[in-house]
């Protein structure tokens, strides 16, 4: 398991890097996959991102691994369709954002597994 904690928190700071994220959406990202269920005091859409991206990251491997074959990487398309379809993103969030997060946890759970 804590492999899979690893490649969840590289995830999730590629979404961070791809939004465009500063220090504290870093710091609220690895704080929240480190003590979750611990309440901050951040603005409600620096949180719903900090969510968005923990869940998506979270979620992400989980789909990976679901579908992944024995023999066979999913495709990546198939993967970030099945993120959006299992998870509702916040009001605070755009479409844009969203979709950023997505792929950019889909190209790096997508990397980290090429180079195993």
């Amino acid at each position: 398991m804590p492999e899979v904690q690893v490649d969840v928190e590289r995830a999730a700071m590629a979404a961070v890097e791809r939004v465009g994220g500063g220090e504290e959406l870093r710091s609220g990202v690895l704080a929240a996959l480190h003590t979750p269920g611990q309440p901050s005091q951040r603005y409600n859409e620096t949180i719903d991102l900090i969510a968005l991206i923990v869940s998506v990251a979270t979620l992400g491997w989980t789909v990976f691994w679901s579908l992944r074959g024995p023999t066979s990487r999913p495709n990546p398309e198939v993967v970030a369709r099945r993120i959006r379809v299992e998870l509702s993103a916040p009001a605070t969030i755009t479409p844009e954002q969203r979709d950023l997060v997505i792929d950019a946890v889909v190209e790096e759970i997508l990397s980290t597994d090429q180079d195993r």
